[in-house]
């Protein structure tokens, strides 16, 4: 049997994973996350139910949703109405596909009209992304939902094996992702909560790689979650130095497109298997494989995602659409998310009956490269300015010479000061190893496949237009 189609043998945990995982875990997130047991017993079972019993659940959730939308959100109001829309029609299939597509513009532009009006304050939480198309956004998560949420990426963890009190080793380089390593609270909570050893991959030098491993070797994780790019280059980095105990019953990658050749050189050097993953912070998990490797189920429980057919792509694929089924704060209805995909054929062996995206495209980024051999991560780079309002779009492109070309779509108030703290955060992660200019732009093009790279590697030496 293949290490891709190996599944991970729950009988290695030993009695601190199941006793932290069964016990402690438990009881903290009935304290801290009230909403998580009852949802995750709920997804237990209906990603089994029949397919049309889940697309009953899918079009309860829409309605309540766009009833909602519709009644307290004024940005919704005015869009139902600009759409001919009734809300007395939330329940139908397809009128509420009359409205709009809602674009990262729109969030920039009317985030406070798209916030439910007499909503708790206590009951959200404040979120932003750099997003893989560069636009940074803010945004907010019902405290509810986040606990949904952590359900539901336990659950598609456990397809790959991983359960609550198991050790995960972290190829990172999200900041606001990444477990604090300070305090004695914090400390606590990392020994029996969260149990991830991280390395920030935003910036690696080979040394840093050294010191992983040294840290690998003291907790002996039994599982790897990283960027897809990042866990290539660290599978590299252990294939060269020959380091045949380096090894994981499950590798989950993220945030970036995983191709074929990426999952063999993972798979061969780290042990695999691979399960891919497709996610973004505004949504959380959106599908993932699961041991029969056959396309990325969707988590339709908490998500309708479509994929819309476009002249500028061939068919059967199509750009992603995204509704939040969950977050009432501030709904995020029809939301075009700036990846292209397509939906898998046929019903997956595992049994289970969540559709299947069958491949995801659309974030393509790269690494900056940096001549003393570090390598600067693209995703971690979408989150430097997600905070800058003055800041509406970013590129990076990177010469034959190594030097670094910062394209920006100004936003109001854009000047001198935004220039200097753009420069002031990426000298962090650049550490004046490579020449750096910023240079405002109206528009960012994206690719001829309709695809935004967040870093384009330019081999000619020169700018593109």
């Amino acid at each position: 049997m293949s290490a891709r189609r190996r599944t991970p043998a729950p009988g290695r945990r030993n009695l601190s994973d199941r006793v932290l995982g069964g016990s402690v875990f438990r009881l903290w997130a009935g304290h801290e996350h009230p909403h998580y047991a009852a949802f995750r017993r709920a997804i237990e079972a209906s990603q089994f139910w029949p397919a049309e019993r889940l697309r009953q659940l899918q079009q309860q959730r829409l309605t309540a949703l766009l009833t909602h939308a519709a009644a307290r959100c004024p940005f919704y109001q005015k869009r139902f109405l600009e759409a001919g829309l009734d809300p007395a029609q939330a329940n139908d299939a397809d009128a509420w596909r009359r409205l709009p597509l809602l674009t990262k513009a729109d969030i920039q532009n009317h985030g406070a009209a798209m916030q439910a009006v007499n909503f708790p304050l206590e009951r959200r939480f404040r979120n932003q992304t750099g997003g893989s198309t560069g636009s940074p956004l803010q945004f907010y998560v019902d405290r509810e939902r986040l606990d949904t949420r952590m359900a539901s990426t336990h659950r598609h963890n456990a397809w790959a094996g991983h359960l609550p009190g198991d050790w995960m080793a972290e190829l990172w380089g999200n900041r606001l992702d990444l477990a604090a390593d300070h305090g004695v609270r914090e400390w606590l909570r990392q020994q029996l909560l969260y149990r991830t050893l991280s390395l920030n991959t935003s910036s690696v030098s080979r040394q840093d790689w050294h010191d992983f491993v040294r840290r690998l070797r003291r907790k002996r994780p039994r599982f790897l979650l990283a960027y897809a790019l990042a866990a290539v280059a660290f599978a590299e980095f252990v294939r060269q130095e020959r380091l045949s105990d380096i090894r994981f019953d499950g590798i989950i990658t993220s945030a970036e497109v995983l191709t074929a050749p990426h999952r063999a050189i993972i798979e061969d050097a780290l042990g695999g298997p691979v399960f891919n993953r497709y996610g973004c912070r505004e949504m959380s998990v959106i599908a993932s494989e699961c041991a029969a490797h056959s396309g990325l189920h969707v988590n339709s429980e908490a998500l309708l995602v479509e994929v819309i057919p476009t002249p500028l792509l061939p068919a059967p694929w199509g750009k992603v659409v995204l509704t939040d089924l969950l977050n009432f704060s501030m709904p995020l209805i029809r939301y075009e998310v700036g990846d292209v995909s397509r939906w898998a054929e046929g019903d997956c062996p595992c049994g289970r009956s969540l559709p299947r995206l069958a491949e995801v495209q659309g974030r393509t980024t790269e690494f900056l490269q940096l001549p003393g051999g570090r390598i600067v991560s693209g995703p971690a780079l979408t989150l430097v300015f997600a905070d800058l309002a003055a800041v509406r779009q970013v590129q990076f492109l990177q010469r034959a010479d190594a030097s670094v070309q910062l394209k920006v779509v100004p936003g109001a108030g854009y000047g001198e000061g935004a220039r200097e703290t753009m420069r002031s955060r990426l000298n962090l992660y650049l550490k004046g190893e490579v020449p750096l200019d910023i240079v405002e732009v109206e528009s960012i093009a994206s690719e001829p496949s309709g695809k935004y790279l967040f870093v384009v590697r330019n081999t000619s030496g020169t700018a593109r237009t």
